[in-house]
Order: C-alpha cells, then structure tokens, then sequence
C-alpha cells in the first residue's frame, strides 16, 4: 500500500521560541541526516510526490539544507513551514529547492507576538527580500486566530498586502498538544466568531492574494505527519477525542494502512490543495474508495 501523495515531516522537536498555541509535542530524539535521507529514499519509493518540512523549527537543524536538497533529489516537491528566523543561514537551498515556503505572521506589531519581536522583524525582513527577487518559491502566510489577536486581523492584512505573497492561510486555533491546552481557556474561540472576523477579510483583501479560510473541523484527521524518531501520528480533534494518535513506524505497511483507515480524505486533499498548490489526479469532489485502495 503507497503512502499519502503528500506528507508532513517533522524533522526536529527542537525550536527557538515556545509559542503559547504551538501543537507540538516535544520529542527528545531527532534522527541523524542518515536516518533522515532513509526516510526521504522510503518516501519516493511509496509513490510521495511532497514533503512538508516542519518542527519544531526546521531550520535549526544545521543540515536542514542538505535535507532540503535531498529532497529535491529524489524528485518530490520541497514545501518548507518555518518561523523565519533561520532563513538567511539556508537561503541558497530555500530559494534553489523549495516550492513553497510558510512563514507566521500572528500580529500587526513586533510589540504584540507569540514568538519574540525579533522573529517579526525576520519575517518582514524575509518579505522585503523577496520583494526583488524574481526566481523565489511560492510564499504562504500562517496566522493562527486566538481570542487575543482576532481583532488584530485587518492590521495584519493590511500589512501583507504591500508584499509579493502568494496565499494567506488563517487557522482557527485548536487546542492540540500541551501548549495549546494549557491556554486553551485564553486562546479558543468558536467557529462562529472565526468566520465574522475573517469573511470580511477574505471579502476584501482576496484581489491581493489568495486567502484560505481554515475552520476546525476541515483540519480534522487530514495530515500524515512523521516525527522527528521516525514514527507516522496523525493529529486528531473530534468531541471524542482531541490529541495524537500514534501509528507505527514509517517504515512498517500497516501503519499505513492504519492511516488510510483514520483520515479524513477530503480533509487531507482538500488541505494540500489549498495550502500547497498541490493537485490531485481525483478531485476531492470525486472521491472513491478506489482511489485509496
């Protein structure tokens, strides 16, 4: 049984900053670059045509570069989600490798920020430089809607709208992992309250890049994610469950199996798509059992 088209890579557990809505759960063992290369070897040899970078900060590992090319090597598109504040030390492979690249944006001043005011100026920093550089991958901004920045979001947009980005992605905050549930009484807001704030957003900044709209329950059940140890977990958030469910090893088929048994298809198609630019050869209109068999 192939693996997902798309999947999601967590390299390190490692990170600079320990943002109050991050998903992640800490994992003490990062495989070498060796053990790194087996898997992206794996990967294109189970069908994967992309691999989304992620952490953690990717971008500390030294050898994020060499991962990147690696990668690229192997004939699968390169997607890179980072907090920027690495950039500049992998600059060459980003811009020679990677398809599309994510980069946070939570507030509209470096006074207000989930990571450091250091971080925002990176980014900015990141979105000037491409401002003159015409060979560059595709750019997508991620901002996570809390209770405390929701009413920062116009101030946001009109921020981005002077760059040369390609997609905005705005999430509505799920409280996965430990940081997230510790501030989730601070943070979450209702699906209600998402959708007030962001249509008129959508409504009028969507002439300056296009602008994805991510609710809850669309992100439930849709990612194939690999630790940093090389083991396959899938987030999950359901009324009965909100957490990690962990599968096996990459390496073993009926992890797999178990995957394509928990996912919500049309989520995971729908979320790459979108986010990615990824296409599918079967609409996610159109799905089949077929198509996952």
């Amino acid at each position: 049984m192939n693996l997902p088209e798309i999947v999601y890579f967590k390299i390190t557990s490692k990170c600079n900053h320990n943002c109050r809505y991050c998903y992640d759960v800490k994992n003490s063992v990062d495989l070498d670059f060796e053990g790194v290369k087996k898997i992206i070897v794996h990967l294109k040899k189970n069908c994967v045509k992309g691999v989304v970078l992620s952490g953690g900060e990717p971008l500390i590992r030294e050898d994020a570069s060499k991962i990147i090319e690696e990668i690229k090597k192997n004939g699968m598109n390169v997607y890179l989600d980072t907090n920027g504040d690495f950039f500049f030390r992998h600059k060459g492979a980003i811009n020679k490798f990677v398809d599309v690249l994510g980069l946070p944006l939570d507030y509209s001043s470096e006074k207000l920020n989930y990571r450091s005011k250091e971080n925002f100026g990176n980014v900015i920093k990141i979105l000037d430089y491409y401002q003159s550089i015409s060979k560059k991958p595709k750019l997508r901004i991620g901002t996570v809607i809390t209770k405390e920045n929701i009413s920062d979001l116009s101030n946001i947009a009109e921020i981005l709208k002077n760059y040369r980005i390609n997609s905005w992605k705005i999430y509505q905050f799920i409280p996965i992992g430990p940081n997230a549930e510790a501030n989730q009484k601070e943070l979450e807001i209702e699906t209600k309250s998402f959708e007030e704030a962001t249509l008129p957003i959508k409504n009028n900044y969507s002439k300056y890049f296009k602008i994805i709209l991510s609710k809850r329950k669309q992100r439930a059940a849709a990612y194939f994610f690999i630790d940093s140890n090389g083991s396959v977990f899938m987030p999950k958030d359901d009324p009965e469950q909100t957490g990690y469910i962990v599968l096996g090893s990459v390496f073993d088929p009926d992890t797999t199996k178990k995957w394509w048994g928990v996912a919500n298809k049309k989520n995971y198609m729908e979320n790459a798509e979108a986010t990615l630019n990824y296409k599918f050869k079967v609409s996610p209109k159109h799905l089949n059992n077929h198509f996952f068999a």
